[in-house]
């Protein structure tokens, strides 16, 4: 795998994607809940940001990385909200293990936003898997969504 690398593919256990995560799936006390992993109907997968497309080890240029990539496909991105990270490994260890699901992480590779990836392999009636991948949540791996 390769920094910055373009088109679909599945990312290494290794990797990390970054969630927004709206104020209301944020608990008071900062822990980021199901809901923010949840499904809406009709989706196939759930949007994220690859992390490592935008450098190796510093988070806080992949944070802002992140940041511009929504803010360049026009999303509003409200200084109230997060980013939960999710190292790719432990969620899908996670969810196999206590699930007997497996989801991928598929980077999808857009042209306005190569970064983009998604977790696939869960649907809008599995709470379950949300709720497990809001726990595989590191809670130092929480960030402002605005600078």
């Amino acid at each position: 795998m390769v920094q910055g690398q373009s088109g679909r593919h599945e990312l290494p256990p290794a990797h990390h994607v970054a969630r927004y995560c709206r104020p209301r799936d944020i608990a008071a006390d900062g822990i980021i809940e199901e809901g923010a992993f949840l499904l809406r109907s009709a989706e196939e997968y759930l949007s994220t940001n690859w992390l490592e497309y935008f450098h190796d080890s510093d988070r806080q240029s992949q944070i802002s990385g992140a940041q511009h990539a929504l803010a360049d496909k026009g999303f509003r991105v409200r200084p109230t909200a997060s980013f939960a990270v999710l190292n790719v490994g432990i969620a899908t260890a996670a969810c196999r293990n206590n699930l007997g699901l497996d989801i991928r992480f598929i980077v999808l590779g857009e042209s306005h936003d190569p970064s983009h990836a998604g977790i696939y392999g869960y649907t809008t009636r599995n709470a379950a898997a949300a709720a497990l991948l809001a726990m595989s949540v590191d809670s130092n791996e929480i960030y402002p969504a605005t600078n």
